[in-house]
């Protein structure tokens, strides 16, 4: 097994265990973190196919890299690692305007580490619809299952080690049927949409990238993703806030329990009094929601 290390500078104001942990997609295969070492590690496909092992630690100002791989990595693979990292890490995003309300609006004491507000994605957009259709009419801990389950069945192994195996990309996906990922992966009814999403995607009639273009309105991506099968509300404010768009909440049970229980007193709540609660915050209200909740 080949070795090898590189750094990715990191913004100004960055903490990176927040980052890795502040989010539950770090619980789902293929992350893991080691809270012994603090680092965060997954086995990675490349588009080419390769599955390479990614190892990731804070250094000063920046993300160190470790990867296992078997064989030397071309400088285009280890250009789509770097950008890989900086995706799930979300290092190119910027937070000023999140942490400026912050010290601003009155009354909130959210429980934000300095630095932090960052949430943990996957690599591809791909990876993070499946992971949020994953998670929707069911709890957490079928979720965890639910991908433990999806990736046993299809996903490539690092060679060597039969154990390390990546997410499997929308070919590996597609190459299978409804039935299968229903029967073998306890994908339930959720079988057809991602079957439907992979094979779309791995004969390029779907372009994801276009949901990540900055420049298009809000409104016309929420719009596009409500045109995927199985993507409802809650789901598609999920991937919004993927995406780094803040404004809509994806209200849930979980969302609509801990709203009634601080703010009114164990009440039932509607979706527009939960909104009225995190309005101020603007186009940042899904964040001031998500570090307003209590830790795991």
């Amino acid at each position: 097994m080949i070795k090898d290390t590189f750094q990715e500078k990191t913004p100004p104001s960055f903490h990176f265990k927040s980052t890795a942990n502040a989010h539950g997609w770090v619980m789902l295969r293929p992350f893991h973190w080691d809270e012994t070492v603090a680092q965060l590690s997954r086995f990675h496909q490349l588009r080419n196919g390769q599955v390479v092992r990614l190892g990731m630690t804070e250094q000063a100002n920046a993300v160190q890299i470790e990867i296992e791989a078997a064989q030397p990595l071309t400088p285009t693979e280890a250009a789509e690692i770097r950008q890989a990292v900086r995706r799930m890490l979300r290092l190119d995003e910027d937070l000023t305007e999140f942490h400026t309300f912050y010290r601003q609006l009155d009354g909130w004491q959210l429980k934000i580490e300095p630095g932090g507000g960052r949430l943990l994605r996957c690599a591809t957009l791909f990876e993070d619809i499946v992971y949020t259709l994953c998670t929707t009419n069911i709890n957490w801990s079928g979720t965890i299952r639910m991908v433990d389950r999806l990736v046993t069945a299809l996903g490539r192994p690092l060679p060597g080690d039969s154990d390390g195996l990546a997410f499997p990309s929308p070919a590996d996906i597609a190459a299978t049927t409804p039935e299968f990922l229903k029967q073998e992966t306890g994908l339930g009814y959720r079988s057809p949409y991602v079957w439907e999403l992979a094979t779309a995607v791995a004969e390029d009639r779907l372009d994801l990238t276009g949901f990540e273009d900055p420049d298009k309105p809000t409104q016309e991506v929420l719009a596009e993703l409500n045109r995927l099968k199985g993507v409802g509300p809650y789901a598609a404010a999920t991937i919004l806030m993927i995406l780094g768009r803040y404004e809509h909440l994806a209200i849930d049970s979980e969302m609509r329990s801990f709203v009634s229980n601080k703010y009114f007193g164990g009440e039932r709540v509607t979706n527009g009094q939960i909104q009225n609660i995190y309005a101020p915050w603007g186009r940042w209200q899904y964040l001031a929601y998500w570090f307003d909740m209590p830790p795991e």
